[in-house]
């Protein structure tokens, strides 16, 4: 709800220069939230192959950088944190759209 929150008006995201992209292949950044499933890692690896380079890999919330209150079990991988290259992680759980916003922005902005 967070990151759907940043797509509303009260944000403005093409202020910013920053659009959500639905192809992979006109991505320059991949943007995670929760939990990684064992059902959601070939769908992720499949995207970031797609994407073009130079690219970066944001991941927001707690879920998604360690796995949060879920861990690492049968159904889930736990977070990305250790596993692939990282280029932001916002903790929080959730963090807020604002504070999603500002390093993203942040990031792109180098």
């Amino acid at each position: 709800m967070e990151v759907a929150a940043l797509r509303g008006a009260a944000f403005d995201l093409a202020r910013h220069g920053i659009v959500f992209e639905e192809s992979a292949g006109a991505a320059d950044i991949l943007l995670v939230t929760g939990a990684l499933t064992r059902g959601m890692a070939p769908v992720l690896d499949r995207i970031w192959r797609e994407m073009p380079s130079p690219k970066g890999l944001i991941v927001v919330g707690d879920c998604a950088i360690d796995g949060g209150p879920f861990g690492e079990n049968y159904a889930t991988l736990g977070g990305l944190s250790g596993r692939v290259e990282i280029a932001w992680a916002l903790g929080g759980c959730p963090p807020e759209p604002r504070a999603i916003l500002e390093g993203v922005v942040g990031l792109v902005r180098g």
